[in-house]
């Protein structure tokens, strides 16, 4: 039943709203995951924890794009438009980091996810 309903609103053309600050705290818990990954290089299991990490990567910037090509996370229209290209960047740091598997990837890709996080709560901070 209340499946239901979730679908009609949809169906209507009502978009759930995206919040910058789930969309920072993701990122941060990203960010976190990434450190681990970085700090723990040489230990056994890297490789899977780093392909995990990769994959929420993806899946976490893929939110971003769809809430900013539907409208949904709230920020002015200059800010989507910058962020849509930061994210663009971010998925080729991603598949960088997939393939070459190397720390000064992965710092590359953990600086950009906190930069980001931090600018979307300042953001929220000064909305």
């Amino acid at each position: 039943m209340i499946r239901d309903h979730h679908y009609q609103k949809i169906r209507a053309g009502h978009r759930r709203t995206c919040s910058t600050r789930s969309q920072a705290m993701r990122l941060e818990e990203l960010a976190m995951r990434l450190m681990r990954v970085q700090r723990q290089w040489d230990q056994p299991g890297r490789d899977a924890e780093l392909d995990a990490v990769l994959a929420s990567s993806r899946e976490a910037w893929h939110g971003i794009q769809s809430a900013l090509a539907h409208g949904t996370l709230g920020v002015p229209l200059k800010v989507r438009e910058n962020l849509l290209i930061l994210s663009v960047y971010a998925h080729s740091r991603i598949e960088t980091c997939a393939a070459r598997r190397d720390g000064h990837a992965v710092s590359s890709l953990l600086a950009l996810t906190r930069t980001l996080a931090g600018s979307l709560k300042e953001w929220r901070t000064a909305a």
